[in-house]
């Protein structure tokens, strides 16, 4: 009972910790929109596998990371430029009228390209593991949310994969449900997304100062 306590309160960290526009949220929004549901839900698994793995860290190799902090930062540079890149990219791409993107073919090429994606740009956000880390922290600070056994730290890391994969598939199916398709259907959109990633592309910048 004590580890089902821990992973619903994981799962939830996670959901609200992943409400913030991030690099993921982003592209899961982006991908619902241009390349439909099924495309969208690979992006979601993608991009919260990650969150597995920084929790994981944060759990049984926490100590190390704050002995090398080197290596988050140079993570965190290269999620920069891969922003960057990515933002350029959206401000020379040519706008396209998609009139039902949810009958757009999902091909394995495409399916393979929109999974890693996802795992891409979460696998390179450094911010996940001191995240995990603080919150491990305020659980222990806690005794009913200690993690004690090795059955709870496995609550704790299933929860945090758990509660990330919960919120992306949650914007998925509210923009699915709601058909946001004007808003695609601006001319201004593809500059619209070059500028919301540039943002986040300068306030990971604005982190390493």
């Amino acid at each position: 009972m004590h580890s089902i306590l821990i992973f619903l309160a994981a799962s939830l960290a996670s959901f609200v910790g992943s409400l913030q526009l991030g690099p993921v949220n982003l592209f899961v929004i982006d991908t619902v929109l241009t390349r439909g549901k099924k495309n969208a839900f690979l992006v979601c698994v993608g991009g919260s596998l990650p969150e597995f793995i920084y929790c994981g860290l944060a759990v049984y190799s926490g100590n190390y990371f704050l002995m090398h902090p080197r290596i988050l930062f140079i993570f965190k540079i290269i999620l920069i430029s891969v922003l960057i890149i990515v933002s350029i990219i959206y401000l020379f791409k040519k706008h396209k009228v998609i009139i039902v993107p949810s009958n757009l073919k999902s091909t394995n090429k495409s399916n393979t390209t929109s999974f890693l994606k996802g795992f891409t740009l979460a696998i390179l956000n450094p911010q996940l593991l001191p995240f995990w880390m603080f919150v491990m922290v305020y659980f222990n600070s806690i005794s009913v949310f200690m993690l004690k056994t090795k059955f709870d730290n496995l609550a704790y890391i299933f929860g945090a994969g758990l509660g990330a994969f919960l919120l992306l598939i949650t914007i998925t199916l509210t923009l699915t449900k709601f058909k946001i398709i004007n808003y695609l259907n601006n001319k201004y959109y593809n500059k619209a997304m070059a500028i919301l990633f540039f943002i986040i592309a300068m306030q990971q910048f604005f982190t390493l100062l």
